[in-house]
């Protein structure tokens, strides 16, 4: 076998429902791109949610900065918020803010060894996947304390708050769906 070639072994049915066998070439580059990209897209995912509702600009939670955090304010606005709920909100976030700078940590770190693990002389498949295995357990980690994060501040607010943050969040999935449906997937 060429180095720069995987034989694969596949499966497939023919239209009379037949299961077929064959073998399969597939480029080495293929393979550890899309291997790449799999394990990338979980552990981006993972980070995303580590850094919690208040975006990527550096902060965590509500009131972390960046766009999340200017639409958290937008949200509280909308729904007159006082300024102790604010401010409760607020020590919920920052109070989650260590958590969630470890698990972040933590992905920058399973972030590395998944770079150093598709780009080896040789691909170590179990390796691999046992890093997608921590990457999916960061994740939940990131998910309970956000989640944890949500309740909270739910509970911080009225029923009447929750109801029309709930009503505008749909608003915005709406007009996003509408959006993406007329002018398609590459206009974001």
């Amino acid at each position: 076998m060429d180095n720069q070639n995987l034989v694969t072994d596949i499966e497939a049915r023919n239209d009379n429902g037949l299961v077929r066998t064959g073998r399969a070439r597939l480029s080495r580059r293929v393979v550890g791109g899309l291997a790449a990209l799999v394990v990338g897209g979980a552990l981006s995912l993972g980070v995303a949610q580590a850094h919690g509702p208040g975006g990527m600009g550096g902060g965590m939670g509500f009131f972390g900065g960046g766009m999340m955090g200017f639409r958290m304010h937008k949200l509280l606005d909308k729904v007159g918020a006082t300024d102790a709920q604010r401010a409760q909100i607020k020590t919920i976030w920052e109070g989650l803010k260590p958590q969630l700078k470890g698990m972040h940590e933590q992905h920058m770190k399973l972030h590395e060894q998944v770079t150093a693990a598709m780009t080896a002389a040789t691909i170590d498949p179990a390796a691999v996947e046992k890093l997608r295995q921590q990457g999916v357990q960061l994740m939940d980690q990131a998910s309970t304390i956000i989640t944890k994060g949500m309740v909270q501040t739910a509970q911080v607010l009225t029923p009447d708050q929750r109801k029309q943050i709930a009503a505008e969040l749909q608003k915005e999935a709406d007009n996003r769906r509408a959006h993406f449906q007329e002018h398609g997937p590459d206009a974001f």
